[in-house]
């Protein structure tokens, strides 16, 4: 008989952002009817919201416990995103970033707090087409969620590396396969958190940030795992934002597998703070994705597979509840490859074919378009 967790799987939640493209061109969308945005509150709610760029939207989740309920509500989020832009003559678009737009002019959203981050960040702000996928895992009260952030920093690079969606920028293939976080160190508080021991240390950080006028707000911290200013949960930002909604899941359900694991070690040792590690390993899955090869404390070097088993080998029977397809899944891709492998796949059989760069980009574009309606399989 197999022994049942005592407690249930954490509760979690997602963002997802999303480009809206031409239809006809598949280009990022010039101009946005701002009907369309009142039709897609009007149809999701709560659930939509706009992003920076008026080319760009997100999804916002309810609260799930279980993964089937997210795959489900996501499916149908994205369905009718999508014939939401297609009634105004635009298609929806999730992936980190777009192969092939070179619109340099994109234009802000008009809420005012997107407005003051154009004006505080300037060019890097400007660079910021990008999509990302964030998950929010809940803690409960007691727990500091610094001491958690540190416990499970050191997977971030795995995590980022199912998710690379980025390979391509303004029509080149990149050489990276995530051009999106290489964008996203342009910011300040953006990679890498600092060290920090506790919660209150982290807060006071950020208050003096904020009291000395270094920092407009107090949430402008946007470190890739960091505790939710607006939420009791631990928020993973480090993503791309995954065409195929599958890997979405695959990457929420590991995320939060390694956070309830953390959970339960709340009172172990503190992990080492070697942060020149967690960079190299971040450098790592930000240039080859799903081929990457990362490094461990003991001083070997491992394939992601390798590094996939470890992290599930070290989660025990509470914090793989739940979280089973998601490991499965994550299995699948280390083996085949992610989404910044099967574009660049795509590309380089296009100009096999006899495609110009231009055309086998643009091919790339629609095969993403396609795998943004594939279901998952095997989650009900």
């Amino acid at each position: 008989m197999v022994a049942t967790p005592a407690h249930p799987p954490a509760r979690f939640g997602i963002e997802e952002e999303a480009f809206l493209v031409d239809g006809a061109s598949l280009d990022l969308a010039r101009q946005v009817p701002p009907e369309w945005a009142q039709a897609c509150r009007r149809a999701l709610g709560n659930c939509f919201a706009e992003e920076m760029f008026q080319c760009q939207a997100e999804l916002v989740s309810p609260v799930f416990r279980q993964l089937g309920e997210a795959a489900a509500f996501l499916a149908r989020a994205r369905a009718q995103l999508s014939e939401l832009a297609r009634a105004h003559g635009l298609r929806s678009l999730v992936v980190g970033a777009h192969p092939f737009s070179r619109l340099a002019d994109a234009a802000p959203s008009e809420p005012a707090h997107y407005r003051a981050l154009f004006e505080d960040y300037v060019q890097p702000a400007r660079n910021s087409l990008l999509c990302g996928l964030h998950v929010h895992v809940e803690v409960p009260p007691g727990l500091d969620r610094v001491a958690l952030m540190n416990r499970v920093l050191p997977w971030a690079p795995l995590l980022l590396a199912l998710s690379c969606s980025s390979p391509f920028w303004q029509g080149r293939h990149t050489g990276l396969a995530s051009y999106r976080r290489a964008l996203s160190g342009q910011w300040p508080r953006m990679d890498i958190p600092p060290w920090f021991d506790d919660e209150p240390a982290y807060q006071a950080y950020l208050k003096l940030l904020h009291t000395r006028g270094l920092m407009r707000e107090p949430g402008h911290a946007w470190w890739f795992v960091r505790p939710s200013a607006r939420y009791p949960t631990l928020e993973l930002r480090i993503s791309d934002a995954c065409p195929r909604l599958a890997d979405a899941l695959c990457i929420a359900g590991l995320f939060r597998a390694l956070l309830t694991q953390a959970m339960a070690d709340a009172d172990a040792e503190e992990p080492h703070r070697l942060r020149a590690l967690l960079a190299e390993n971040y450098w790592q899955a930000q240039r080859h994705g799903c081929r990457a090869r990362f490094l461990l404390a003991d001083g070997d070097c491992v394939d992601l597979a390798r590094w996939l088993e470890l992290a599930w080998a070290q989660c025990g029977a509470t914090a793989r509840a739940g979280n089973e397809w998601a490991y499965a899944h994550a299995c699948r891709l280390a083996r085949e490859g992610g989404s910044a492998v099967r574009q660049v796949r795509s590309f380089r059989r296009h100009l096999a074919r006899g495609g110009d760069v231009d055309e086998a980009v643009r091919e790339v574009v629609v095969e993403l378009l396609e795998e943004n309606s594939q279901a998952p399989v095997g989650l009900a």
